[in-house]
């Protein structure tokens, strides 16, 4: 008791006591800091250790990159349409379509309520890639149509036409020297009947083979692998339906199809012979009606490509043409 009271007369004890009070007061200021330091990337970290909750753990740094591929959207196609100025009811009477290509259906198509909106969108991705594929067959045509009548004149052709000559028969499956016969096979496909039957085989791009394999008119390829397997196939068939990269390979590979396969000599017959009747212009409604072998329901097949021309005014479309400046930045 006297060495406590001599303490406080010499204020050695008082000086002890604060000393422990600032270091109690101090620590744990202390501890917190470094541990705001050490967790300082994830924000407000005092906060949420003061409330008990976890903190978030942080992503692996050795986790594998995945490229997400680019999609499509509705938004991001009306915002291009905008700029462009493509408008489809102009277009109908007689406005160039704009050189906007697009690689793949919508990805959200399928959220489209509105009927009418779906299928002018439908319309509007596919009929400028169908009237691009036709443009590129109708400038091998010309070229075609000139080095048929130079030979025709006697003229002998350059070694470079005469090898465009034999790869271009190749192409087509035709003998290099069967010009006329080849000439019968290097068309255009018309635009309403393109279209008619890229909605009947497509379901106007909501089928699952349009927006998970860009291929707009069921085209067939057997093989296993080498498709899309379809939900309906009968038992025992082993064809699946062909899938492309591009919805452009599509129209290719559907016009081609058209151009050589033996099955639709008539539509080929058909095409040529109204393509030299002023009167008698060409147009799809009735070439629709050569098409007898391209479904298995037959003339069924055809009155719905007829009815969807009808009741969408393809016709209206016929004779639509892209506009003449190439555009840079033209494909989405």
């Amino acid at each position: 008791m006297q060495l406590i009271k001599a303490g406080f007369k010499s204020n050695k004890l008082m000086t002890l006591v604060g000393l422990m009070l600032a270091i109690a007061y101090v620590l744990p200021e202390l501890t917190d800091s470094t541990y705001d330091m050490r967790n300082a990337s994830y924000g407000q970290s005092r906060l949420l250790a003061a409330k008990g909750i976890p903190l978030p753990i942080r992503k692996p740094g050795n986790l594998p990159y995945v490229e997400q591929p680019i999609q499509v959207d509705i938004g991001s196609l009306e915002a291009e349409w905008s700029n462009a100025d493509f408008d489809l009811g102009h277009i109908r009477y007689g406005q160039a379509v704009p050189r906007l290509f697009v690689d793949q259906i919508p990805v959200d198509i399928l959220d489209i309520q509105d009927v009418e909106k779906r299928k002018q969108v439908f319309i509007s991705v596919v009929l400028p890639l169908i009237l691009n594929n036709n443009e590129k067959t109708l400038s091998q045509r010309d070229r075609l149509m000139s080095l048929i009548s130079a030979r025709k004149s006697g003229q002998t052709l350059l070694a470079a036409d005469e090898n465009w000559l034999q790869n271009l028969a190749t192409r087509y499956r035709e003998d290099p020297y069967q010009l006329d016969s080849l000439l019968l096979k290097v068309d255009a496909i018309p635009v309403s009947m393109a279209l008619a039957q890229a909605v009947e085989e497509s379901g106007w791009g909501t089928s699952r083979f349009a927006r998970e394999g860009n291929a707009l008119f069921g085209q067939r390829v057997w093989g296993q692998g080498k498709g899309i397997v379809p939900a309906q196939r009968a038992e025992g068939e082993t064809y699946e339906v062909r899938a492309f990269d591009t919805l452009s390979e599509s129209i290719s590979s559907y016009s081609h199809n058209l151009n050589v396969h033996p099955s639709y000599e008539m539509f080929r017959t058909e095409r040529a012979r109204r393509s030299g009747e002023p009167d008698n212009p060409l147009n799809g409604y009735k070439l629709t009606e050569t098409l007898t072998t391209y479904s298995e329901r037959g003339q069924d097949y055809i009155n719905a490509l007829q009815n969807l021309i009808q009741a969408n005014r393809f016709d209206q479309l016929e004779n639509a043409q892209l506009v003449r400046e190439r555009l840079a930045g033209n494909r989405l």
